[in-house]
């Protein structure tokens, strides 16, 4: 059984692969909906009730949350983490 890594000890190959791109992914996703929330509150929200803009909002971080899951759940599907068991 494989157990999680320690301090000390080195990565396994499996868990640095395709990392790096989803490190990079998340933090470009991130900014770009700040840059979309500081806009369309800045240029474009005046134009709607506030309702509107809320469901705006939320619906923007429904996004975030989905490309954000969607490129994590992928990885950590991969990695296979054993369960530990209670007895």
């Amino acid at each position: 059984m494989e157990e999680s890594p320690q301090c000390g000890t080195e990565i396994p190959d499996r868990m640095v692969k395709g990392f790096g791109w989803r490190v990079v992914a998340t933090i470009v996703v991130v900014f770009g909906w700040l840059i979309f929330l500081i806009l369309w509150l800045g240029f474009l929200a005046a134009d709607y009730s506030g309702y509107q803009n809320l469901a705006i909002i939320l619906v923007s971080v429904l996004a975030l949350a989905g490309i954000l899951c969607a490129t994590w759940v992928i990885w950590a599907m991969k990695m296979k983490w054993p369960i530990m068991k209670t007895e």
